[in-house]
């Protein structure tokens, strides 16, 4: 049974007037240099997790069934070594060498005292085989001996997802002194068994635990909390939780759990109570918050299901760690390491992905942020391209150019749609599938496999760096998987046209140049500005005195004018296109406030 992270009956918060929050940024500005990081999470004084982690997770391809041994042998064959035999696989393999130094062991490892205390199951999820031992010092020292880092999983409630009685709630001081006791550096705490109503309570009594528990210990206890990915991008919760999970903890799941058997793990859109997505979809669902990136803080799309996975085409499995990276996720293998070590030949492309050092070095990057969708032109998972743009330190850019048709596209990448101006000058693109180098100017012509990707790094050189952020300004999901509304002009980049909601086309009159003035300009004619009242947004003649024209996006997701007020989707209906958009009062945690655009660097605060 598929683990039901889904809470039901979910409703959407009060939306409250006033001011939004504090994280804000201006349109445009150069990223040389490393960007700061949040003030101390209350997990620890200590900075941790700084960028994304890399690992292995049992749940996505193995879940709490019992497994055997390579040889299909299972008399003796614990829950424990099972983990420890992947552990030793990563090692062989040279994945933790790569950076896969994590490994977090799912739910149905623990079980709870008469007493209240943690300590490991007696047996594997239900089974007869036997489970962990009870107390988990041994196995933390064994993965540490490796090089590799041990994670628990937790919930917030009294019972997990697959109903054991291990959750935290009301033992979180205790919880949190046994894992600082065996030395275990990190807890995923899932949401099962808690509503909105205690989530962010016992969250914040967990992570202060966790605080206390390793005070004067050199070894720091990471904080990955799953509680945004119960509510899609049309609930007011969602970016509430966004904002408090940042001051608690370093990472957090955003997205449905990734399919893997017996459903299309690259494309699959079922929705609802299922509370599972393709590759397509967690992709979709977790770009749209790429502002919330940062150092010390990662959205998490789950889990890569690269590896001996029999269902995502090698392609596919290329499609799924581009976009990963680009878009700032943790890594977190979830398929048969064991089989990659006893057969390395066999899986020799699928290690070669996982080590490529050049696309996890964009994931990796000190600067922090995420990749945003700077263009697609397609609202179908099936077809057209999605462009992916993720800002670096020192001023280059990353871009992933996904190809979601089933057979092979010519494809031009405009580097004006990257932000870099002085087209004439020359530049390095390093191709990161390839890992060569080629002179360019204004473009790059590549060839895309269907369902596959082309990658690369341009750096600024001497021609200058990317100044500006350019790229679509995309409305908030209508729910979880769905496509968001394009910013749009309408009849195209003229003097007065309507700027207003359409399907994303990848059209340059849906492209925008976020300018550090705080002008948004049309990319096909920069003398025009996007200028707006009550009555509509619109195309006027640029002005940087007007305040109607000057902007600033906030890592909340609003784009407030200097007047004070923030565009605003008339009547909050997130899925109709012929939906006006004007400038409202700026509400909190407004769903039909929230949009996704390019920037520069994360926004702070």
């Amino acid at each position: 049974m598929r683990r039901r992270r889904w809470i039901t009956g979910l409703c959407t918060a009060v939306v409250l007037a006033g001011v939004g929050g504090p994280g804000t940024t201006a349109l445009a500005g150069t990223t040389a240099g490393r960007a700061p990081a949040d003030s101390g999470a209350a997990n620890t004084d200590t900075p941790i997790g700084q960028k994304p982690m890399m690992g292995f997770n049992n749940w996505a391809r193995f879940t709490c069934a019992a497994q055997a041994r390579l040889d299909g042998t299972r008399a003796g064959y614990s829950f424990q070594h099972f983990m420890e035999d992947q552990a030793k696989a990563m090692k062989a393999t040279g994945l933790v060498a790569a950076g896969y130094k994590n490994l977090t062991v799912d739910d149905c490892w623990m079980q709870r005292t008469s007493a209240g205390y943690l300590h490991g199951a007696a047996h594997w999820g239900g089974s007869s085989q036997p489970g962990f031992d009870w107390e988990l010092t041994g196995y933390a020292d064994r993965l540490h001996a490796l090089g590799m880092e041990a994670g628990l999983y937790s919930t917030s409630g009294e019972k997990t997802c697959q109903g054991v009685p291990g959750g935290v709630k009301g033992h979180e001081d205790n919880d949190a002194r046994s894992l600082a006791y065996w030395g275990i550096d990190s807890l995923k705490l899932d949401n099962c068994g808690t509503t909105w109503s205690d989530r962010q309570q016992i969250f914040t009594t967990m992570a202060k635990a966790l605080k206390t528990a390793s005070t004067g210990k050199d070894r720091k206890i990471l904080f990955n909390e799953s509680a945004p990915a119960a509510a899609s991008g049309a609930e007011s919760v969602k970016y509430k939780t966004m904002d408090w999970v940042r001051g608690l903890g370093q990472m957090w799941r955003v997205s449905p759990d990734i399919t893997v058997w017996p459903k299309a793990a690259w494309n699959d859109p079922s929705a609802g109570s299922a509370y599972q997505g393709g590759v397509y979809q967690n992709f979709t669902d977790t770009v749209a918050l790429a502002r919330y990136n940062g150092v010390g803080n990662h959205n998490d799309a789950d889990m890569l299901l690269i590896g001996d996975n029999k269902q995502l085409t090698l392609p596919e499995q290329r499609s799924q760690f581009a976009l990963w990276s680009v878009m700032g996720s943790p890594l977190m293998i979830s398929t048969d390491v064991r089989k990659m070590a006893a057969h390395p030949k066999d899986y020799q492309e699928q290690l070669a992905i996982l080590k490529n050092k050049d696309i996890i070095a964009v994931d990796q990057d000190p600067l922090g942020a995420g990749g945003y969708l700077a263009s697609r032109d397609n609202a179908s998972a099936t077809a057209g391209i999605d462009v992916v743009v993720k800002p670096l330190a020192g001023g280059s850019r990353a871009v992933t150019v996904l190809n979601k048709n089933s057979s092979s596209v010519q494809y031009k990448l405009d580097l004006a749609r990257l932000g870099f101006g002085n087209l004439s000058c020359t530049r390095i693109a390093r191709n990161l599938w390839t890992h060569q180098g080629s002179r360019v100017t204004d473009s790059i012509s590549t060839t895309i496999g269907g369902h596959d990707n082309a990658m690369f790094t341009v750096a600024p050189g001497s021609c200058g760096g990317a100044a500006d952020a350019v790229g679509q300004i995309q409305a908030a999901q209508s729910d979880f998987q769905k496509t968001p509304f394009c910013l749009d002009a309408h009849h195209g980049a003229t003097k007065g046209a309507e700027v207003a909601l359409w399907d994303c086309t990848g059209g340059a009159n849906q492209q925008w140049r976020l300018r550090g003035n705080g002008l948004i300009s049309s990319l096909p004619d920069d003398g025009l500005c996007v200028t707006g009242d009550p009555a509509g947004l619109r195309l006027a003649a640029c002005d940087d005195s007007d305040p109607h024209q000057r902007w600033t996006y906030h890592r909340s997701g609003e784009l407030r004018q200097a007047t004070g007020a923030c565009a605003d989707i008339n009547g909050g209906a997130l899925d109709d296109r012929s939906a006006k958009v004007t400038t409202y009062q700026c509400g909190t945690y407004q769903p039909n406030q929230t949009w996704s655009a390019p920037f520069t660097a994360p926004p702070s605060g």
